[in-house]
């Protein structure tokens, strides 16, 4: 397993997963697998979840992680401009911090 540094490797994720994605290769959820200090998961989840949904930092908020079933789950949402409605995710990791993705997404 990888462990998270800084910004940049998950600025390099994003880009290694768009890159493979607009070539007609399913390209995984960057960053998976990436270990993450608890104190940095807040941050991590927000970048990750910015990238995903294709929104910017700032329409995304983030939870400092809470304990659920064997896991850490940072608790988010992204700003909706669609509808009066935000939408909630969780970034999932795994007690050792091993990022395992995002659960829930906005409605298309």
């Amino acid at each position: 397993m990888m462990k998270y540094r800084s910004k940049g490797v998950l600025l390099t994720f994003a880009i290694l997963g768009s890159a493979l994605a607009q070539s007609g290769y399913a390209a995984e959820e960057p960053g998976l697998g990436t270990v993450v200090p608890q104190a940095e998961m807040t941050m991590f989840c927000q970048n990750a979840a910015a990238e995903r949904f294709r929104v910017q930092l700032d329409a995304i908020t983030t939870d400092p992680p809470v304990e659920r079933e064997g896991k850490l789950l940072v608790l988010g949402t992204v700003d909706s401009e669609d509808n009066d409605r935000d939408a909630g995710f969780d970034c999932r990791f795994e007690q050792n911090g091993a990022y395992l993705g995002i659960i829930g997404a906005p409605a298309d």
